[in-house]
């Protein structure tokens, strides 16, 4: 491979790169969709290269742009694409029935969490009989990693400099939500290290929840389970809620270790 060959390789590579951060950004506007300033804010890439970049995608159908508000949107090929996709968890049927019976147990909001990058996505959520629903998060919505327990609970599953790296990174996505500063985020990622699992209050609510996170047979966090309700209702019955949380969280763990075992043995 000569010099000119290897330049282009890595353009190419690196072009692929920011269209997936672009994505990505993108996906986290909770579907009201980012123009041209905001993509270019949020992720810290040149103008004239972000905006390259949007009409390709919008040329491959990844990306939509709404003619009045000149806002990008995600478009009908990822939906397509995400029909044959590899679910992204393991057993993820496994995990929809745990976190139906985490919410028929305490009769609060249960939802499954999964790190996507410096990202929080919800990828399932199940509803209690508890008449106030607390329903912060609907199934596809992204956050800043930083944000909510669950992403706390797969933070404190990952080494100090990895957690700092993703702190930094969201810094200033974080200060807008009103989310507490990295020292503090520390300090809460350290007690959940120490409990097993994580406590975080939403900042503008009164509400509460509780996460732990799901290791595979390495330790390595694969998603999260967390349970939310109003804060004064998780104070009443924070014992009761902490450990039907573990004890759901510790059983779905070995379900996925013995499926990925079983499936390994199965095609080995």
């Amino acid at each position: 491979m000569d010099l000119s060959d290897k330049k282009n390789e890595i353009a190419g590579t690196q072009s692929i790169g920011r269209a997936t951060e672009i994505l990505r950004t993108i996906a986290a506007s909770d579907g009201a969709g980012f123009g041209l300033g905001e993509v270019v804010e949020r992720t810290g890439i040149e103008k004239p290269t972000v905006h390259r970049i949007l009409r390709r995608l919008v040329t491959e159908a990844m990306l939509t742009q709404n003619p009045a508000t000149r806002n990008y949107h995600l478009g009908p090929l990822l939906y397509e694409l995400g029909l044959a996709a590899t679910p992204p968890v393991p057993a993820q049927q496994l995990c929809r029935e745990a976190i139906r019976e985490l919410s028929g147990l305490t009769g609060d909001s249960a939802f499954l969490m999964l790190r996507s990058g410096q990202d929080v996505v919800c990828l399932d959520r199940s509803e209690g009989h508890f008449p106030i629903k607390v329903l912060n998060l609907g199934v596809g919505q992204r956050r800043p990693m930083g944000c909510g327990a669950g992403s706390i609970a797969l933070l404190s599953v990952l080494p100090d400099d990895q957690v700092e790296k993703i702190l930094v990174k969201n810094a200033q996505e974080l200060r807008a939500r009103g989310e507490p500063s990295p020292e503090e985020f520390y300090k809460i990622i350290t007690q959940a290290r120490k409990e097993g699992y994580a406590v975080k209050d939403a900042p503008d609510l009164p509400v509460r929840t509780l996460s732990v996170p799901i290791r595979d047979v390495y330790g390595h966090g694969v998603c999260a389970l967390s349970v939310t309700s109003l804060t004064m209702r998780v104070e009443q019955n924070h014992a009761k809620m902490v450990d039907t949380l573990r004890r759901v969280a510790e059983e779905l763990s070995w379900k996925i270790r013995g499926s990925v075992t079983l499936k390994k043995d199965t095609h080995g």
